[in-house]
This record gives C-alpha cells, sequence and structure tokens, in this order.
C-alpha cells in the first residue's frame, strides 16, 4: 500500500512519522512545494544573524509533546526561553503577562527553530519542489493519481493526506477530477475556514536592545502590532556580539491593508511604532528583512467528521482542524490522523 502526504509542515511530517511506527510496511510519499520542511517553523539566517521568521517558540502542553521534544527527537539544541513574555496594549502600555502562562516551557532550538522540521523529517521520503495541484481517480481502480502544475502525472498512490492551508487544499480538491458530489462537499467545508495575513519585519542592530522580556504580545488586538520578540535572548548563536535583533510580527488586519506596501515604505512604517512599543529610538537598523505569510492563522475550524469519514481513501490534517496556529496542534493534528490512515488501511 502506498499513501501520498501533500505538504511538509508539521502535521504531514509528525503523521508520516506516526505512520512508519503503526505502519512499517506502508510505503509513504510526501510531496513538498518548497525547498524546505517545516512551513511556517522557519529560519533565516543572515550577515552573522539567525532569525525565526514564523513561529516562535514550540510549547509542550501535553505529555505526547514532552516526550517528542525531550525523549523521541535529539534533545542537544533544544533551549527554554529564560525571559517572560509581557503584555501592551492599543494606547501603547505595558504589562507584565499571565503568571501562568509564562510559567508554561517555550522552546526552541539553538540553531534555528526548523530544526525541528529537519528531525521529523530525518528517514523519510520528502519530495521536495514539488507543486501537487490536481488528483484523479486512476481508470478502473480506487487509487489517486497525482499532477503537478503542468498536467504531468508525479505518483500514484492508494491514499492521500492533504495538509496545506484550508484554502490551498480546498484549490487542490477544485481542480482534481473525482466524485463531484463528494468533491464539491469537501470544498465548501474547507473554503469557509478564513486565514488571517502576517507581515513579519526582522531589524537588525549593532547596538544591545534589552528588556526584562523576550517578548511583547498585543492583548487587546487593537494596535497594528500584534507580536514584538527580542530575537537576540534565544542566545549568543542569534546575532554577533553587541548587537541585537528584533522581530514584529503584524496584526491581520495590518497585514491586509499593507500587503502590497512597497519593502521600504512598510519597514519605514513598522520601525517607528516598534520604537514607540519599546520607548526608543529604533529608526537605524542595519538592515531589515520582510516575510509575508499569507496563511498564517485560522480563524475558523473545518470539521474532521465531514473531511475524514468518506471511505474513499482522502485524509485531512492541518491547524485549520483545531482552529489556533500552534505547532504542538499542528502535530496533534497529524498524529490523529494517522491513526484514521492506519485504520483504514486495516479495514
Amino acid at each position: 500500500m502506498h499513501l501520498a502526504i501533500i505538504g511538509a509542515g508539521m502535521a504531514g511530517l509528525s503523521a508520516a512519522r506516526e505512520l512508519r511506527q503503526r505502519c512499517p510496511d506502508l510505503s509513504i510519499a510526501i510531496y513538498e512545494k518548497s525547498r524546505g520542511v517545516g512551513g511556517r517553523v522557519a529560519t533565516r539566517r543572515r550577515d552573522g544573524f539567525v532569525f525565526d521568521h514564523g513561529a516562535q517558540v514550540i510549547k509542550t502542553q501535553d505529555t505526547e509533546m514532552e516526550r517528542l521534544l525531550h525523549a523521541d527527537l535529539p534533545a542537544e539544541e533544544l533551549c527554554r526561553i529564560d525571559k517572560p513574555v509581557h503584555v501592551f496594549h492599543a494606547d501603547g502600555t505595558t504589562a507584565e503577562g499571565d503568571a501562568t502562562l509564562n510559567a508554561e516551557p517555550s522552546w526552541f532550538y539553538a540553531s534555528g527553530i526548523n530544526q525541528l522540521g529537519k528531525l521529523l523529517a530525518a528517514g523519510l521520503d520528502v519530495r521536495r519542489e514539488v507543486r501537487i495541484t490536481s488528483l484523479r481517480r486512476e481508470a478502473g481502480t480506487a487509487r489517486w493519481m497525482l499532477f503537478d502544475a503542468n498536467s504531468a502525472h508525479i505518483g500514484t498512490a492508494d491514499a492521500v493526506l492533504l495538509t496545506p492551508p484550508a484554502p490551498q487544499t480546498a484549490e487542490i480538491l477544485a481542480m482534481s477530477d473525482f466524485d463531484p458530489t463528494l468533491r464539491d462537499r469537501l470544498v465548501r467545508e474547507l473554503i469557509y475556514v478564513p486565514y488571517r495575513r502576517c507581515l513579519t519585519l526582522t531589524l537588525a542592530y549593532d547596538r544591545p536592545i534589552e528588556r526584562s522580556f523576550y517578548a511583547l504580545v498585543n492583548v487587546d488586538r487593537r494596535h497594528p502590532i500584534a507580536w514584538l520578540s527580542l530575537e537576540h535572548t534565544k542566545g549568543t548563536e542569534r546575532c554577533p556580539p553587541g548587537h541585537s535583533l528584533l522581530i514584529a510580527q503584524m496584526a491581520g488586519h495590518f497585514s491586509m491593508q499593507q500587503w502590497e506596501t512597497p519593502a521600504d515604505e512598510l519597514a519605514a512604517s513598522v520601525i517607528e511604532m516598534v520604537s514607540m512599543v519599546l520607548g526608543e529610538d529604533l529608526r537605524r537598523p542595519l538592515w531589515y528583512d520582510r516575510q509575508g505569510w499569507r496563511y498564517a492563522l485560522p480563524d475558523g475550524v473545518a470539521r474532521l467528521d465531514v473531511l475524514n469519514s468518506t471511505g474513499a481513501g482522502l485524509f485531512f490534517a492541518g491547524d485549520y482542524t483545531v482552529g489556533l496556529g500552534r505547532i504542538h496542534l499542528a502535530i496533534k493534528s497529524g498524529q490523529e490522523v494517522a491513526g484514521a490512515i492506519a485504520a483504514w488501511l486495516a479495514r
């Protein structure tokens, strides 16, 4: 039996890893449109700086996630954030964060948070820079044929797990050729899951910028900045000595409005905001880096009882099945769908 997984993000990788243990004879191929793995669990390097410009930290809110990070995967590079997250409001006032939330450990990898994706992908068949755009039933069988944007036949599988964000998954299905009633029902379930966009600005400085906190989070959701972190507090590997690194992740409404704004104009505006929030003139960074996450955070939930109970060999996983963009929830989604796939294979 052969399983095709579309997407090498947290859900796809964790599902493949779980199935490799549950069904060792199952052949699994993962198709990833980009050059890397992990999706928004991403890291960049520039001029001696290292920064996590998507997901910032990993939470271990259950024993399974704790075991995964500290026992199942190599943990030599795993580090804990040693400063709290404080809060700020639309008027710029700041306060200490929730003590209970700050007591929960937040983890990262010294060389970059994308190490998590690399560790999960170890030993898996990940076929990078392959964009699957449609599916089709193989004539005379119940198997699925996978096609790319050039309509080239990429592979065939007994079952397919789709893990891209809900709108992208809906687009793949809409372009696919199979039972139209089932196809339309799945597309309807997926297409109405809204997502928030997120513009991320990383700012490098040639001087120390120190605070008593690791990050600030906007709790009233009225400020253009949703999250502002001091990335250099993650350790000496993050930037050269005497330098600093800030990451501003912008709110959904601001990101949508400014999505097409020229990079220099956007950076100037964001830097002014960062200066006001931190109460310090930060208008002369060494450089800035812009990243746009079109499908950053789901604002709704697709029903798994609709998606994963068709009996057609199509399965779905991702943060949109839980309604929150969190690393541990995406991993859990992959682990749970692996159970459904294993049961389907054993039928």
